[in-house]
């Protein structure tokens, strides 16, 4: 399959946009300047990541015709990184829920959604897919994505122009792709189109939660003051944030072994089906003419090898 080397151009836009970005909050969080502006590397690294989809879209609508079917396998890293996202999960909705003004459907939806991401992580330890039993507690992942997506959307409109930057809404909105096609693969609905598309999206996920991650917690160990035409976002370092942004990068390690263990069976089974097998009623004839032939040459054979009666000479003598 062409989908499993897309994790190749997914490593290099990285290292290319992901690199740009950061330096250019460590380096220009002052508004001392970098080798480009800051509006410059936020394009590089926007253009890098829609490229990645591009790339990704064009792979997986070249294996669009490969038939396979894949089941949750034995993977130890996806585990424990599911694991962690999970507890990552679990905790902030907890300490949210604890805080002062708390949004109660928020907070309950990702205990919920950690609790669901917790059972998964189990399926990756075991290789056993119970989520097939009840696969509507599959749709809680994403359920808590979409209500993290539009909390920070509503956080949005209170943001000035100058210090805000799109890319964690966006990398919000990819994961969120993503865990609707990974809860559609553990609850075994479309499972070749579920493992298609949930790839692509966690290669585009990775690019920009692992660097968005990245930089928030730069953010928050470099405060800066609000500088107009720069990225002067200031990220308090509370421990919500910390759990938030340790939970996105587990959750994009987690994203990358989930899709490489998936590919790696689906590549396989694409393979074996590739192969034409002969039809079963030439098969069939053909062992019967064979089995015919051998049948015949054994009888004549037999017929050959019989030994000839011996006539008594007392006999003879009478017949004379």
């Amino acid at each position: 399959m062409k989908l499993k080397k897309l994790w190749i151009p997914m490593l290099i836009l990285t290292v290319i946009g992901g690199s740009i970005k950061i330096c250019d909050t460590v380096f220009n969080v002052y508004g001392d300047g970098f080798i480009f502006n800051s509006m410059v590397c936020n394009w590089i690294f926007a253009v890098s990541a829609a490229i990645l989809l591009i790339i990704g879209w064009i792979l997986s609508i070249i294996d669009i015709k490969k038939v396979f079917e894949v089941q949750p396998q034995k993977c130890i890293f996806c585990g424990l990184f599911g694991f962690l996202s999970s507890v990552t999960m679990i905790g902030s909705g907890i300490i949210s829920l604890l805080s002062e003004n708390p949004n109660l459907i928020q907070c309950i939806l990702a205990i919920a959604g950690g609790s669901v991401l917790l059972y998964e992580s189990c399926i990756s330890f075991t290789g056993h897919n119970g989520m097939a039993k009840v696969p509507v507690l599959s749709l809680l992942v994403p359920a808590w994505c979409c209500s993290r997506f539009l909390a920070l959307f509503a956080d949005y409109t209170h943001k000035s122009v100058a210090a805000t930057e799109i890319f964690d809404i966006v990398a919000v909105a990819v994961l969120l792709m993503f865990l609707f096609y990974q809860s559609m693969f553990f609850a075994g609905i479309n499972n070749t189109g579920a493992v298609r598309k949930s790839t692509v999206y966690a290669m585009v996920y990775i690019m920009l939660g692992l660097t968005v991650a990245i930089d928030l917690f730069i953010k928050m160990s470099m405060p800066s003051n609000a500088v107009s035409g720069i990225d002067s976002e200031v990220v308090m370092p509370t421990l919500s944030n910390i759990l938030t942004y340790a939970g996105d990068i587990s959750l994009c390690i987690y994203a990358l072994f989930f899709s490489l263990s998936n590919i790696k069976v689906a590549d396989k089974t694409a393979d074996k089906t590739a192969v034409i097998p002969e039809p079963e009623e030439e098969k069939t004839d053909k062992n019967v003419t064979s089995d015919e032939k051998t049948d015949e040459s054994t009888e004549d054979k037999k017929e050959d090898m019989k030994p000839v009666e011996a006539v008594p000479a007392e006999e003879k003598k009478s017949d004379e």
